[in-house]
């Protein structure tokens, strides 16, 4: 059995879009069998183990300044130690780093992709706990508007459409596999940010496609 983490924000947590209170701070979620995740594991079949590691606002290396448990270089190890063996790790992060609050340019973003994918190639929590396991880096969907919560994407468009290309050049550096998912989803235009159903299929069913193309070493128990 293979086994997958899928560390992410609220895409991989399974946010349903526009269900969020912010007064009371009630939210759905989808159900595991529509989650992208959920689906992935079925289409994948009981030869690979689908872990979720998915948490809403989620950044790559940045902490809020009233959320905490957010940052995604902060958690990564012990997930990764946590769910170990691990044969392969789904990187997909970077939106909420286009948050205003933050001030990021791609840069910054970029280098804190580069912080997490370090992580993991310097951790000893692949298949065989010697070597670390493989990477596939997700270059997320184009924000489809910027008006979530009273703007708190503004300008964000213009910097997303960037991380394809940067993302690429971050995978090619550190031999990771890499996969654009912007040409294959939309994201839902009820709030701009987050997959619906139809999005969870699709990218379930891209992945599986692209996780079959993997060669993975056997593992020694």
């Amino acid at each position: 059995m293979k086994s997958i983490l899928c560390y992410g924000d609220s895409n991989t947590w399974g946010f349903v879009p526009g269900s969020i209170n912010f007064e009371t701070m009630y939210m759905e979620r989808y159900p595991r069998d529509k989650r992208w995740t959920g689906i992935l594991q079925n289409l994948l079949g009981n030869n690979y183990y689908i872990i979720e590691e998915g948490l809403n606002g989620r950044t790559t290396n940045v902490d809020y300044k009233e959320l905490s448990g957010r940052n995604g270089k902060t958690f990564l190890l012990p997930s990764l130690y946590t769910h170990s063996p691990l044969d392969l790790v789904i990187l997909m992060l970077g939106l909420n780093d286009l948050k205003k609050e933050f001030n990021r340019s791609n840069q910054d973003i970029n280098q804190g992709m580069s912080e997490l994918i370090e992580i993991i190639i310097q951790s000893k929590y692949g298949h065989d706990m010697q070597l670390p396991p493989k990477i596939l880096l997700v270059s997320s969907p184009v924000l489809v508007n910027e008006t979530y919560s009273d703007d708190m994407f503004s300008g964000a468009i213009v910097r997303a459409r960037q991380f394809a290309a940067d993302f690429k050049k971050i995978a090619d550096n550190y031999h990771c596999h890499f996969l654009d998912a912007a040409p294959h989803i939309q994201l839902s235009q009820i709030d701009g940010l987050h997959f619906d159903e139809k999005a969870h299929q699709i990218f379930a069913e891209l992945l599986s496609a692209e996780i079959k193309k993997f060669s993975f070493s056997c593992r020694v128990d």
